[in-house]
């Protein structure tokens, strides 16, 4: 889930688009071989802008009426080694966004939708949705839900009855699915709360006397810099304990918007992630986050149910070594 903005930072925003659009679409580089993968897991990519330090992985959303364009593009960026992973939202059906990316061996992490939690038998729901998705190994256990639905006006969720439903799940896995791995929900982007939450997740039993850190990764999503100080602080406080081991973490999603502020998100935002916050895995939102604004902003490519007429941001021009 996206922060908010306001509308006079939407407005400086497309000014800033509009100016830069010339310069972003008539600036070209040598589609060149990506370097080798560094120490922290990151991809060396040249750009434009420099050279960037790209993590191999992206939200993509559940949309069967995209899956030609998906396809597409996700094809040219697995032949350079710029996808290995994507997260998707499960269905009540094996739908066919999931079906394209096992077709091309990209790996999958799949999201319970956030309402899924509210179901009187938790350990039924996922034995539901593991049977469905067999190729699925991360199953996270919903996604920013106890602060999405609080805005909403769907039924709230508390992070107490969030971590009792989780620990029910963790239970029950962790006895009939050995070799699957759990997530929890990924806590909010923006501002300090998400590390507040965190916080209180690990009083609440997300500690590795109680959830094995071979068991579960922690996933967050993270946009911006007050939340990545609250985040480095709540991870060396309470989730690094240095006689059992820390857990991995995953940032599910970051990103940023207008498309001509990608590359200089992941110039300046990536590196610190993987450093100062020990990301394993950072997935860019989104391949595709619809074509309206402002969430068309935070996408690589746009108009992909007509995969003849998709256009393509500078970063996935850059990630492709498209001219």
């Amino acid at each position: 889930m996206i922060p908010q903005k306001n509308g006079i930072a939407l407005l400086l925003i497309s000014a800033a688009c509009l100016l830069a659009s010339v310069n972003c679409n008539s600036r070209f580089f040598s589609p060149t071989e990506p370097t080798a993968t560094s120490d922290s897991g990151l991809i060396a990519v040249d750009t434009p802008e420099g050279q960037i330090q790209w993590s191999p992985y992206l939200v993509v959303q559940p949309d069967g009426g995209a899956v030609e364009g998906y396809r597409k593009a996700l094809s040219a960026l697995k032949s350079r080694g710029m996808v290995r992973g994507a997260r998707v939202g499960l269905n009540s059906y094996r739908d066919p966004v999931t079906q394209m990316l096992v077709s091309l061996g990209i790996e999958m992490t799949g999201i319970v939708p956030n309402q899924d939690l509210f179901d009187p038998n938790p350990e039924a729901m996922i034995d539901r949705y593991i049977s469905i998705y067999p190729d699925i190994r991360v199953f996270q256990i919903g996604n920013e839900v106890t602060t999405i639905n609080q805005s909403q006006g769907t039924p709230k969720m508390t992070i107490e009855q969030y971590m009792d439903v989780f620990l029910k799940i963790y239970r029950h896995v962790v006895v009939t699915y050995p070799s699957l791995t759990l997530m929890t929900q990924s806590t909010i982007g923006s501002g300090s709360y998400g590390g507040s939450e965190l916080k209180r997740m690990t009083e609440l039993g997300l500690r590795p006397e109680t959830i094995s850190p071979q068991r579960v990764i922690v996933g967050i999503n993270l946009y911006s810099d007050d939340a990545f100080g609250e985040y480095v602080s709540a991870r060396s406080q309470y989730l690094d304990n240095p006689s059992q081991g820390g857990y991995r973490i995953w940032v599910m999603e970051t990103g940023d918007i207008p498309q001509s502020n990608h590359i200089s998100h992941v110039k300046s935002f990536y590196p610190r992630l993987a450093s100062a916050l020990g990301a394993e895995r950072i997935y860019w939102y989104a391949l595709w986050a619809g074509d309206g604004p402002p969430d068309a902003g935070f996408s690589l490519i746009q108009h992909p149910y007509d995969a003849t007429q998709m256009t393509y941001s500078p970063l996935y021009k850059a990630l492709a070594g498209m001219q």
